[in-house]
């Protein structure tokens, strides 16, 4: 379901509710399959379900006791054209840093800005849940990597692990200060 039209014309960022989840899930699958062709075993890509990522999401955004954020942004017409969804890091690390578990944009709504839009979002967010740095893992191939270090993040680790059998590879940047977030956003 779509957010309502918003009067202002304006592409919004807002906080994600549970009535977002199909159009998160849409989203998730149709930028996998656009984005990580070559990147992913095929097996992986053929294998994702709109209908069992909705209700995944309907599941994590239903959730009341949890640190994750979770934002959509949404065009003027209501339908959601990218999210983010982020946290404590999922591996013992660095203390009080948060993690980015997801950030997708349909591919019509890439390099525009909105990602972002997406990213200052959720570390103001995060910043005021008491994180203090923030952290996303990337495939190693992805050329969102540019993405990323143009916001100031920098490369701090790597790892391969494995999907459908196959290695993957996969490398993290960081932030160590989320006032980034604050900053005057670059184009992304």
């Amino acid at each position: 379901m779509a957010a309502p039209l918003n009067s202002s014309g304006e592409f919004q960022v807002r906080r994600a509710t549970p009535i977002d989840a199909s159009a998160i899930a849409h989203v998730y699958v149709a930028s996998w399959r656009s984005t990580y062709g070559g990147l992913l075993p095929a097996l992986v890509l053929r294998g994702m379900s709109e209908v069992r990522e909705t209700l995944f999401w309907w599941t994590a955004l239903c959730a009341t006791r949890t640190r994750t954020v979770t934002m959509v942004i949404h065009a003027p017409d209501g339908s959601v054209v990218g999210f983010v969804s982020a946290g404590l890091e999922r591996a013992a690390g660095t203390p009080g840093r948060a993690e980015i578990y997801t950030l997708y944009l349909m591919e019509d709504f890439q390099r525009r800005g909105f990602g972002t839009r997406l990213l200052s979002g959720v570390a103001g967010a995060l910043r005021g849940a008491g994180f203090t740095s923030l952290v996303v893992w990337v495939l190693a191939g992805n050329p969102a990597r540019a993405f990323y270090e143009r916001l100031g993040a920098e490369r701090v680790a790597a790892r391969t692990i494995r999907m459908a059998g196959q290695p993957v590879h996969e490398v993290a940047f960081a932030w160590p200060d989320l006032a980034f977030a604050t900053a005057p956003a670059k184009r992304g």
